[in-house]
């Protein structure tokens, strides 16, 4: 498996990013944020947008950061599934360090989450598990977290049509390009788990990193990547991922003294989620903000407002587990791979 080897210490030629490249990767996201940040100054709502940040209720912003933390145990809990199916001694707790260091890869560079996913395997392997079994994982947390995700945005259409009664340009664009998305990427990487000698399509070249993983895909377990229970629970896990991000969001718009309907919320934190997803700037930087704070003012949550908490939230989810994640992925790279590796199923 030497596409998903690194000596120790050492990095694949694909990990090798130049500093000019994700500065400019990170270069459309910073001015749209920075530019979002100058309309509400413009707008004469700047003074009322600092005061709120500085007025954020510390009890708010931590019950954030323990929903947070719970994310990164439903992330694990999505690979142990299938790890457990297949009899691969790691529990939740062992990999939620893993779950910190692949967001902070496909948070760096815009994978389209390959990246971290690439990550995840070498991890696994580190602990001792079989390549199939490692490349069955990723497979189910990919399908799984795309069909939890078409079921948020179609539950977000359905809500936006009862509070709206009807859809803006913007979500119809962005349920366009995820509808795109939830296809392409996911009956790929079916078609590619069927096994035999198979060349990744010309669009999937555009995406770093996806034709090294896609190679891999054919070790998986087909039985194991297809099983309806696994499925069905690191369904459910991926679902409760995004109800939690959104409550983080809500939980955001209480910390600056609003109090939303839920609903609503829920729907603007996945819509920006598909703003982040589709455009492939590092971590969404900026598209995420900007979709946020649109799709929020739909709700009629003033400007000001959803832009301090779309901020707070994406301190929590974005710049604060940086640090960690930056630590925890050097380390994982860096771990020797055992010379006994779990049976796959």
């Amino acid at each position: 498996m030497e596409a998903l080897e690194t000596e120790e210490g050492g990095a694949t030629e694909g990990e090798r990013h130049p500093l000019v490249r994700r500065i400019l990767s990170w270069l459309p996201g910073i001015l749209l944020l920075a530019g979002l940040v100058a309309v509400v100054n413009h707008a004469g709502e700047g003074q009322r947008f600092a005061e709120m940040l500085e007025q954020a209720r510390p009890a708010w912003l931590l019950v954030g950061a323990l929903l947070q933390a719970v994310t990164y145990v439903c992330a694990a809990a999505v690979w142990q599934r299938p790890l457990r199916k297949g009899r691969a001694r790691c529990t939740v707790r062992s990999l939620v360090p893993v779950a910190i260091a692949r967001l902070f890869v496909d948070q760096v560079v815009p994978t389209a989450g390959f990246g971290g996913r690439l990550l995840v395997v070498r991890s696994l392997r580190r602990r001792g598990v079989h390549v199939g079994l490692a490349v069955a994982a990723i497979l189910v947390d990919l399908l799984t977290l795309y069909a939890a995700f078409a079921v948020a945005v179609i539950a977000s259409l359905a809500i936006i049509l009862v509070f709206r009664g009807d859809l803006n340009h913007l979500v119809l664009v962005l349920a366009g390009l995820f509808a795109i998305f939830a296809l392409a990427i996911p009956s790929t990487v079916l078609w590619f788990s069927r096994g035999g000698v198979r060349e990744p399509p010309r669009w999937l070249h555009r995406l770093p990193r996806a034709d090294e993983l896609l190679k891999e895909v054919a070790r998986a377990p087909r039985r194991l990547v297809r099983n309806r229970q696994v499925l069905l629970q690191a369904g459910a896990l991926q679902l409760a991922i995004f109800l939690i991000d959104g409550a983080t969001l809500w939980a955001m718009l209480r910390a600056v003294g609003y109090d939303a309907d839920p609903l609503g919320v829920f729907a603007s934190f996945i819509f920006a989620q598909v703003a982040g997803t589709v455009f492939l700037v590092p971590g969404g930087l900026g598209t995420f903000e900007a979709s946020s704070v649109a799709m929020l003012t739909l709700f009629k949550v003033p400007v000001e407002t959803a832009l301090t908490a779309t901020l707070l939230l994406r301190g929590l989810t974005y710049w604060l587990p940086m640090a960690p994640g930056y630590w925890l992925s050097h380390r994982e790279i860096k771990k020797k791979v055992p010379a006994v590796h779990a049976k796959a199923a």
